[in-house]
Protein backbone atom coordinates (compact mmCIF):
# COMPACT_ATOMS: atom_id res chain seq x y z
CA UNK A 1 0.00 0.00 0.00
CA UNK A 2 2.80 2.17 0.82
CA UNK A 3 4.20 1.53 -2.42
CA UNK A 4 1.68 2.22 -4.41
CA UNK A 5 1.00 5.70 -2.47
CA UNK A 6 4.39 6.71 -3.22
CA UNK A 7 4.56 5.69 -6.62
CA UNK A 8 0.42 8.28 -7.05
CA UNK A 9 2.43 11.44 -5.33
CA UNK A 10 5.33 10.69 -7.79
CA UNK A 11 2.18 10.62 -10.97
CA UNK A 12 0.71 13.50 -9.46
CA UNK A 13 4.11 15.29 -8.73
CA UNK A 14 4.99 14.96 -12.50
CA UNK A 15 2.34 15.72 -13.98
CA UNK A 16 2.43 19.37 -12.01
CA UNK A 17 5.90 19.93 -13.44
CA UNK A 18 4.97 19.04 -17.04
CA UNK A 19 2.23 21.74 -16.84
CA UNK A 20 4.47 24.54 -15.87
CA UNK A 21 5.82 26.62 -18.80
CA UNK A 22 9.11 25.31 -18.99
CA UNK A 23 9.92 25.79 -22.47
CA UNK A 24 12.28 29.25 -22.58
CA UNK A 25 11.84 29.27 -26.33
CA UNK A 26 8.07 29.63 -25.85
CA UNK A 27 8.00 32.00 -22.73
CA UNK A 28 10.52 34.58 -24.17
CA UNK A 29 9.50 35.55 -27.80
CA UNK A 30 11.23 39.32 -28.78
CA UNK A 31 8.22 41.51 -30.10
CA UNK A 32 8.92 43.08 -33.53
CA UNK A 33 8.73 47.25 -32.81
CA UNK A 34 6.71 48.84 -35.87
CA UNK A 35 4.05 51.67 -35.86
CA UNK A 36 1.11 48.94 -34.91
CA UNK A 37 3.19 47.60 -31.77
CA UNK A 38 1.21 47.11 -29.03
CA UNK A 39 3.62 48.81 -26.68
CA UNK A 40 2.17 52.60 -27.08
CA UNK A 41 0.33 54.00 -24.73
CA UNK A 42 0.85 54.64 -20.82
CA UNK A 43 1.97 51.64 -18.79
CA UNK A 44 2.39 51.70 -14.82
CA UNK A 45 5.65 49.47 -13.57
CA UNK A 46 4.67 46.63 -11.24
CA UNK A 47 7.60 44.31 -10.81
CA UNK A 48 11.38 44.58 -12.19
CA UNK A 49 14.57 42.17 -11.64
CA UNK A 50 18.01 42.58 -12.31
CA UNK A 51 21.09 40.17 -12.93
CA UNK A 52 23.72 42.43 -11.40
CA UNK A 53 23.32 42.88 -7.36
CA UNK A 54 24.35 46.65 -7.39
CA UNK A 55 21.49 47.15 -9.98
CA UNK A 56 19.29 46.72 -6.86
CA UNK A 57 20.27 49.73 -5.16
CA UNK A 58 19.86 52.14 -7.83
CA UNK A 59 16.07 50.44 -8.65
CA UNK A 60 14.90 50.31 -4.99
CA UNK A 61 15.03 54.34 -4.68
CA UNK A 62 11.74 54.32 -7.41
CA UNK A 63 8.61 53.97 -5.26
CA UNK A 64 6.30 54.03 -8.19
CA UNK A 65 6.81 54.58 -11.73
CA UNK A 66 5.43 55.24 -15.51
CA UNK A 67 5.82 55.38 -18.70
CA UNK A 68 3.78 56.36 -21.96
CA UNK A 69 5.26 55.25 -25.45
CA UNK A 70 3.85 56.79 -28.42
CA UNK A 71 5.20 56.67 -32.15
CA UNK A 72 6.57 60.03 -33.64
CA UNK A 73 6.36 61.09 -37.62
CA UNK A 74 9.79 59.37 -38.00
CA UNK A 75 9.54 55.44 -38.10
CA UNK A 76 12.70 54.81 -36.43
CA UNK A 77 12.04 57.07 -33.38
CA UNK A 78 9.84 56.49 -30.45
CA UNK A 79 8.98 58.96 -28.10
CA UNK A 80 8.92 58.18 -23.93
CA UNK A 81 7.88 60.25 -21.39
CA UNK A 82 8.69 58.79 -17.68
CA UNK A 83 7.70 59.72 -14.25
CA UNK A 84 9.44 58.24 -11.35
CA UNK A 85 8.24 58.89 -7.76
CA UNK A 86 11.44 58.29 -5.50
CA UNK A 87 11.24 56.84 -1.78
CA UNK A 88 11.88 60.96 -0.22
CA UNK A 89 7.91 61.55 -2.47
CA UNK A 90 10.00 63.32 -5.01
CA UNK A 91 9.02 62.99 -8.54
CA UNK A 92 11.02 63.31 -11.15
CA UNK A 93 9.75 62.95 -15.59
CA UNK A 94 10.93 63.65 -18.54
CA UNK A 95 10.96 63.15 -22.53
CA UNK A 96 13.47 60.96 -24.54
CA UNK A 97 13.78 59.55 -27.83
CA UNK A 98 14.31 55.81 -28.66
CA UNK A 99 15.82 55.10 -31.72
CA UNK A 100 14.51 51.79 -32.86
CA UNK A 101 16.26 49.25 -34.86
CA UNK A 102 13.47 45.53 -35.53
CA UNK A 103 13.86 44.72 -31.62
CA UNK A 104 15.63 46.75 -30.24
CA UNK A 105 15.43 50.55 -28.68
CA UNK A 106 18.49 53.03 -27.89
CA UNK A 107 17.72 55.85 -25.83
CA UNK A 108 19.56 58.65 -23.90
CA UNK A 109 17.76 59.83 -20.69
CA UNK A 110 18.84 62.99 -19.17
CA UNK A 111 18.07 62.87 -15.49
CA UNK A 112 19.18 66.10 -13.52
CA UNK A 113 21.31 66.73 -15.98
CA UNK A 114 22.76 63.59 -16.30
CA UNK A 115 23.02 61.37 -18.54
CA UNK A 116 22.03 57.64 -18.47
CA UNK A 117 22.12 55.25 -21.85
CA UNK A 118 19.92 52.67 -22.21
CA UNK A 119 19.35 49.63 -24.69
CA UNK A 120 16.25 47.72 -24.92
CA UNK A 121 14.23 44.56 -25.79
CA UNK A 122 10.62 44.12 -25.89
CA UNK A 123 8.93 40.79 -25.55
CA UNK A 124 5.49 39.17 -26.02
CA UNK A 125 3.60 38.82 -23.09
CA UNK A 126 0.32 38.97 -21.23
CA UNK A 127 -2.56 41.24 -22.63
CA UNK A 128 -2.49 45.03 -21.57
CA UNK A 129 1.26 44.11 -20.57
CA UNK A 130 4.37 45.53 -21.41
CA UNK A 131 7.67 42.98 -20.89
CA UNK A 132 10.98 44.86 -21.46
CA UNK A 133 14.61 44.21 -21.15
CA UNK A 134 17.02 47.28 -19.92
CA UNK A 135 20.43 46.97 -20.81
CA UNK A 136 21.63 49.62 -19.00
CA UNK A 137 25.03 51.19 -20.54
CA UNK A 138 28.19 53.43 -18.46
CA UNK A 139 29.51 56.03 -21.13
CA UNK A 140 32.34 54.49 -22.97
CA UNK A 141 29.22 52.00 -23.76
CA UNK A 142 29.83 48.58 -21.45
CA UNK A 143 27.34 46.88 -19.96
CA UNK A 144 26.72 48.28 -16.43
CA UNK A 145 24.20 45.38 -15.96
CA UNK A 146 20.64 44.56 -17.15
CA UNK A 147 17.31 44.89 -15.96
CA UNK A 148 13.90 43.32 -16.41
CA UNK A 149 10.47 44.62 -16.14
CA UNK A 150 6.93 44.05 -16.45
CA UNK A 151 4.30 46.99 -16.91
CA UNK A 152 0.37 46.51 -16.64
CA UNK A 153 -2.08 49.12 -18.17
CA UNK A 154 -3.52 49.12 -14.93
CA UNK A 155 -0.90 48.67 -12.45
CA UNK A 156 -1.88 45.42 -11.04
CA UNK A 157 -1.23 42.26 -12.23
CA UNK A 158 -2.75 38.12 -11.80
CA UNK A 159 -0.42 36.21 -9.42
CA UNK A 160 -0.53 33.51 -12.40
CA UNK A 161 0.86 36.12 -14.75
CA UNK A 162 3.78 37.01 -12.08
CA UNK A 163 4.27 33.35 -11.96
CA UNK A 164 4.88 33.58 -15.40
CA UNK A 165 7.44 36.57 -15.50
CA UNK A 166 9.32 34.92 -13.02
CA UNK A 167 9.37 31.83 -14.96
CA UNK A 168 10.85 34.35 -18.11
CA UNK A 169 13.29 35.89 -15.86
CA UNK A 170 14.78 32.50 -15.41
CA UNK A 171 14.82 32.03 -18.80
CA UNK A 172 16.88 35.09 -19.38
CA UNK A 173 19.35 34.57 -16.88
CA UNK A 174 17.98 37.66 -13.91
CA UNK A 175 18.44 36.80 -10.40
CA UNK A 176 15.40 35.73 -7.91
CA UNK A 177 14.67 39.18 -6.86
CA UNK A 178 12.27 41.16 -7.31
CA UNK A 179 11.30 45.01 -6.93
CA UNK A 180 7.50 45.72 -6.97
CA UNK A 181 6.55 48.89 -7.43
CA UNK A 182 3.52 51.07 -5.81
CA UNK A 183 0.83 52.98 -6.94
CA UNK A 184 1.11 56.04 -5.52
CA UNK A 185 2.09 57.93 -8.71
CA UNK A 186 3.14 61.08 -10.07
CA UNK A 187 1.10 63.43 -12.03
CA UNK A 188 1.69 64.34 -15.21
CA UNK A 189 2.87 67.82 -15.45
CA UNK A 190 1.97 68.26 -19.37
CA UNK A 191 -1.41 68.03 -17.60
CA UNK A 192 -1.20 70.04 -14.56
CA UNK A 193 0.86 72.90 -15.85
CA UNK A 194 -1.86 76.43 -16.04
CA UNK A 195 -2.46 77.44 -19.59
CA UNK A 196 -1.52 81.03 -20.73
CA UNK A 197 -5.01 82.73 -20.54
CA UNK A 198 -4.83 85.56 -23.38
CA UNK A 199 -5.95 89.36 -21.81
CA UNK A 200 -8.88 90.08 -24.03
CA UNK A 201 -9.92 93.22 -22.07
CA UNK A 202 -9.54 96.59 -23.38
CA UNK A 203 -7.30 99.01 -22.03
CA UNK A 204 -9.50 102.62 -21.54
CA UNK A 205 -8.26 105.35 -23.68
CA UNK A 206 -10.08 107.60 -21.47
CA UNK A 207 -11.84 108.05 -17.89
CA UNK A 208 -15.14 107.18 -17.87
CA UNK A 209 -17.64 109.84 -16.44
CA UNK A 210 -19.41 109.33 -13.48
CA UNK A 211 -22.74 107.46 -13.37
CA UNK A 212 -25.35 110.02 -12.73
Amino acid sequence: MAAQLVAALLALASLGVSSEPTDCKELVKPLVLDSHSPIYGKWVYHVGTWDEPGLKTDLSTVNSSWVELSSSSDSGVMTIYWADRLNDDKCLQGLANATISGMTSHTNFNINGHSSYHDGKYYETCADCLLSEDYTLLPDGKTKGRYFFLFTRTGTLDASELETFKQQAKCLNFLPEYHFGGTDLCADDRETASPVVENTEKEPTEAEPPAK
